[in-house]
């Protein structure tokens, strides 16, 4: 395991300076079916603990039961074993995380690679796929070299500047800072509704957005 992630690292910065010397790699349909399948088994091992922490079980059948509970009730269920009413230990769900979290890391290492070595895999693997495994890791992975590392993807014309105000806005909100881009949508438990935040800085987030592609918002 240890080699294993200190291979990934290496990969990771291997890839941040060879980026350096030269924008992309040159994908083929051979590169690019290898990488598809790689971002899959990503996709398949970024949700291996994640409903065994959320739901509190680590029975395969149990498990498979609760997870088709309706909607309020699975939240319930979720909230029940977030204060530790019910399900496994907390000594049991600690020890998940842990696994899961060296997985998600390894998992954002690998895809930072990928995006930096032959760009955003938007056109080849479904774009929520890509960022459910970016936006599962730790807010201090998504620093600003990896987030000017996506907007110039967003240059390159691979990723839409839509997709990018998401994640940035999302890890914002991750880190309790002030958003950037106001796309995202919360819910207000005054009026039970979902709504998109007002700026806190209008003509910041104005020069922002049209760096972007993004339209500007009025008063």
């Amino acid at each position: 395991m240890k080699f294993s992630k200190l291979f990934t690292i290496f990969l990771f910065i291997s890839a941040l300076s060879f980026a350096q010397e030269q924008k992309h790699l040159k994908i083929t349909k051979t590169i690019k079916d290898s990488l598809r399948k790689e971002i899959e088994i990503m996709c398949v091992n970024d949700q291996k603990y994640r409903w065994q922490i959320m739901l509190g079980e680590i029975d395969s059948a149990k498990l498979a039961n609760l997870r088709n509970l309706d909607e309020l009730a699975q939240r319930q269920r979720m909230v029940d074993v977030m204060k530790d009413k019910v399900g496994i230990t907390k000594l049991q769900k600690d020890s998940l995380w842990v696994l899961q979290t060296f997985i998600d890391s390894t998992n954002f290492m690998r895809l930072s690679g990928i995006i930096r070595n032959y760009g955003f895999p938007n056109k080849y693997v479904e774009i929520w796929k890509v960022s459910t495994i970016l936006l599962h890791n730790s807010p201090t992975l998504m620093n600003e070299g990896f987030f000017k590392m996506l907007k110039e993807e967003v240059e390159y014309g691979n990723l839409s500047g839509m997709e990018y105000a998401i994640m940035y806005d999302r890890t914002q909100n991750a880190r309790h800072l002030p958003e950037l881009y106001y796309v995202n949508k919360h819910y207000d438990s005054t009026t039970k509704t979902t709504i998109i935040r007002k700026p806190i800085d209008l003509i910041a987030t104005n020069i922002a957005r049209k760096e972007i592609g993004l339209k500007v918002l009025k008063e």
